[in-house]
């Protein structure tokens, strides 16, 4: 991914992970990769930075397992709030029952734990055309 210019607005994530050692690796990746990353570990913590981004979220990777809520009700809450706003699911394990609701959550891919590098700056470089066109 190229590096912002000033022109430019550097591409702003929502990582939503509860399993530190996943997120600091993930996030480490993004933030080398040109990204600005905002983490947070529950969904109650992933509420409060939708509602007072430090910047605006242009895409959220989000886990469906949390310790406080199941991350596709998160997404639905999120759909509410930000109905055009791209979510990539990361997941070590999904029921099936969550892998056939995604698509009705607008839930853009769906990757799974342990998140191939390529494959997972591949999918937010394919959502990110889409932020920056509905923001024109």
């Amino acid at each position: 991914m190229p590096k912002p210019t000033p022109s430019h607005r550097q591409t702003t994530l929502l990582f939503v992970e509860d399993d530190e050692a996943v997120r600091d690796s993930l996030t480490c990746l993004l933030v080398h990769e040109g990204f600005l990353v905002l983490t947070a570990a529950t969904g109650h913590d992933a509420m409060g930075l939708l509602r007072t981004p430090l910047s605006p979220i242009d895409v959220v990777l989000l886990d469906v397992n949390l310790p406080d809520v199941n991350g596709l009700d998160l997404c639905a809450r999120l759909r509410e709030m930000y109905p055009r706003l791209p979510v990539v699911v990361c997941t070590g394990e999904a029921a099936p029952e969550d892998i056939a609701a995604m698509p009705q959550l607008g839930i853009s891919r769906c990757l799974s734990k342990p998140v191939d590098r390529d494959e997972l700056l591949a999918t937010i470089e394919g959502v990110v055309p889409y932020v920056e066109a509905c923001a024109k």
